[in-house]
């Protein structure tokens, strides 16, 4: 379960319900699909519960002329009510009303309104009064509000409300909180490089805006995803260097790691060599997330690139794995074809410990050793098996046998285990 995803919904059903978000901690372990299915049955039964008494209000409005009913609506019947009314009104005269109304007021209106029962008014709106607003409804902090409206809106009223806003931070804030994550694709490619620059920049600034950042990424396509992370990765090393301190802060290794596969093999090998990337308690941080939520396919591939020093540290990190998260790396090197890094790491442990695993892995169910088999022939690392064949169980030794023989390769072990001549 993504922890961004978790915490971006929760934030959005703490503001439908006028609650502060630590209120909703019964949640914790339900995952962002339910929370969203909440709130929109709880959006549903709010406006539902009194459609045929707003209708008819609507019906008895049409004896009046718009200019009287924008009078109505802000001085009578306020915000709340005037949104609820919204949604049942004649687009061509909800458009007539809007435009007289102040954009103060009709800020107030969106903090009400459910956008999609009014979707057809929304658009239909002057995109400069949209944008005047959205400064507003911004300069409130407003961003589950506004997050509502990025798939109601035109792409036209996209762009010009992007670039009425000078804050990043409210970009951000907007983007993490969007209803429909895929118009988020658009909005970025649109974006001048320049403007991107300057929204990591504010992911990195003393706010710590990196969660937010992190969050939109991984509801981009792996191209525009990879264009993001590659400018960041080129830019000074502090800028990297504070979204690994604000990764560990918020425990989002499980959310980052598949992110890193759409940077290019220069941009992820110096994220993997960042000196804060290789403390052993930032290593220790990133290994139990790799288990935790099974990214171990997104992680092996990352301590290819790291330097010879760096791979080591990582080997005593995972020496400490324990046979169950070992056999789940297994399961990882065997799906993603990351037995080369796997080894590697096996062959770097002290004696002792490399033993313990090597004699592990014949635990595990024969797809797994079957894809091993080939991957010690490719790296010619059989020899592992000689000091730990005497811990393995005997099913574990006719396992390996057996899928060595089925590949041609069973006089490997075999010369490897056989018992001295003359014994």
């Amino acid at each position: 379960m993504s922890r961004l995803a978790h915490q971006a919904e929760t934030l959005k059903l703490a503001r439908l319900l006028d609650v502060d978000p630590a209120q909703l901690s019964m949640l914790a372990k339900t995952t962002p699909e339910a929370i969203r299915a909440l709130r929109e049955q709880a959006t549903h039964a709010a406006f539902a519960d009194d459609e045929a008494f707003f209708k008819r209000v609507v019906a008895a409005s049409r004896l009046l002329p718009v200019p009287v009913l924008a009078l109505v609506a802000e001085h009578a019947l306020g915000p709340l009510l005037a949104a609820r009314v919204a949604g049942q009104m004649d687009v061509k005269r909800g458009v007539g009303i809007a435009q007289r109304l102040p954009a103060e007021f009709l800020t107030e209106v969106c903090l009400h309104l459910d956008p999609q029962r009014s979707r057809a008014l929304i658009r239909a709106i002057d995109v400069d009064l949209i944008v005047e607003v959205a400064i507003h409804l911004a300069e409130r902090d407003e961003h589950v509000t506004m997050g509502r409206f990025v798939d109601i809106i035109t792409d036209e009223a996209i762009a010009a409300v992007v670039a009425s806003l000078e804050d990043d931070a409210d970009l951000l804030h907007t983007a993490f909180l969007a209803e429909n994550k895929a118009r988020l694709d658009a909005i970025v490619e649109h974006l001048p490089e320049d403007r991107i620059l300057s929204v990591i920049r504010t992911a990195a600034s003393a706010d710590d805006l990196w969660p937010e950042t992190l969050g939109l990424m991984q509801h981009l396509s792996p191209e525009v995803r990879g264009r993001l992370a590659d400018l960041a990765a080129s830019q000074d090393a502090t800028i990297l260097t504070s979204m690994v301190s604000s990764v560990q802060a918020h425990d989002l290794w499980g959310d980052v790691l598949p992110l890193l596969a759409d940077m290019n093999e220069t941009s992820r090998a110096r994220f993997a060599n960042l000196p804060a990337v290789q403390t052993p308690e930032m290593l220790s941080d990133v290994l139990r997330a790799a288990s935790r939520d099974e990214v171990w396919g997104d992680l092996l591939p990352l301590v290819r690139l790291m330097e010879e020093d760096g791979r080591a540290r990582c080997a005593a990190v995972a020496s400490r794995l324990d046979g169950e998260q070992l056999l789940q790396v297994a399961h990882a090197a065997a799906d993603h074809q990351c037995w080369p890094e796997l080894i590697d790491l096996i062959q770097r442990m002290p004696s002792d410990i490399r033993i313990d695993m090597i004699a592990l892995l014949g635990l595990a169910p024969p797809a797994v050793i079957e894809s091993l088999v080939p991957a010690l022939e490719a790296a010619d690392a059989w020899t592992l098996l000689t000091p730990a064949w005497g811990r393995m169980s005997q099913g574990a030794r006719t396992r390996l046998q057996s899928a060595a023989d089925a590949q041609g390769l069973g006089e490997r072990i075999s010369a490897l285990v056989a018992p001295p001549a003359g014994r």
